[in-house]
């Protein structure tokens, strides 16, 4: 009888044929093979397909799904009715992990029947200019060996909230049976993503490996000036209505409902520090956030000091 797959690993690819063989032999470099990867293709048009069938062979489960260009949001969408693993990982296929992550992961959540695992990257850049990069670590507002429920997992991260979706190790049922999906059509979907699977999760640990390891490359969408563009300042007003709607169904004085209520604010925040057309876009009034003093404090290091938003 063959064995049940445990892991689905949605893999979105969009013309990342300079870093895509990498990805893919890291998932070939695992010490745990009982995994699937579901590879979509959303639409490149350099070689990343081709790349994509070369690799399909050297896996003994691979599902390969192509569309046209839809964006990050609907190619991870795309590969959720195709999982059949106990747990799902998305990886991002500009990246890639290290070789004992999926056996770490899978012992862990096993051994303590959990619903999602926090773990940790490790930044490196290939733009010389870029030095300032993300601190990826919670060991600083997290335990290992610790089991968290959603409250309190919710108070230990309220003032360093990691929405990356590939920092995180879920249970499958937690993704299908609340229906969740990535919202189309925005940018900062994890944003929204990791809060609302955060809302189903009861049992969480944290490893503090850096199982992940995030590249900062040219002309990527996340390394571009997010704070000239439109779709990003549109996609963070959409994102706050929709917490504001979300906190009406929570009861104020649990902490999840607080994680909710910073992040919207964060969010608000950096939009004062949008400039579009050499013009401050006009924020909504009445819109339901106010500033954040950390997070302000924040972004204007990063423009007066670091020049790095």
């Amino acid at each position: 009888m063959q064995e049940s797959v445990m892991i689905s690993v949605i893999l979105p690819v969009y013309n990342v044929e300079d870093y895509l063989r990498e990805c893919l032999d890291s998932l070939i470099n695992q010490d745990y093979q009982n995994f699937e990867v579901i590879a979509v293709n959303d639409g490149s048009t350099d070689h990343s397909l081709s790349i994509l069938k070369e690799y399909e062979s050297k896996f003994s489960n691979f599902i390969l799904v192509n569309q046209e260009n839809k964006g990050l949001s609907e190619a991870r969408n795309a590969g959720i009715p195709y999982v059949t693993g106990k747990y799902i990982y998305f990886l991002d296929s500009d990246d890639y992990i290290l070789p004992n992550t999926f056996s770490n992961l899978c012992q862990l959540a096993e051994e303590n029947n959990l619903d999602l695992i926090k773990f940790d990257a490790a930044p490196f850049s290939e733009i010389p200019e870029k030095t300032n990069l993300t601190d990826f670590r919670s060991s600083d507002i997290l335990n290992k060996d610790t089991l968290y429920t959603r409250e309190t997992f919710a108070k230990s991260i309220i003032k360093k909230f990691m929405p990356p979706v590939w920092l995180y190790f879920i249970k499958s049922s937690i993704i299908k049976e609340n229906n969740l999906t990535f919202k189309k059509g925005i940018l900062h979907e994890d944003e929204l993503f990791t809060i609302q699977l955060l809302e189903h999760c009861n049992r969480i640990m944290y490893d503090p490996n850096t199982y992940f390891q995030r590249r900062y490359r040219p002309n990527s969408i996340m390394t571009s000036s997010l704070n000239s563009n439109k779709k990003s300042f549109d996609s963070i007003i959409e994102i706050i209505k929709i917490f504001n709607d979300l906190q009406k169904s929570l009861d104020k004085n649990s902490d999840y409902y607080k994680l909710v209520e910073n992040r919207k604010n964060a969010l608000y925040t950096t939009l004062y520090f949008y400039k579009i057309d050499n013009k401050r876009p006009r924020i909504p009034k009445n819109l339901p956030a106010k500033l954040d003093f950390v997070t302000l404090m924040r972004q204007i290091k990063r423009v007066y000091f670091y020049k790095n938003i």
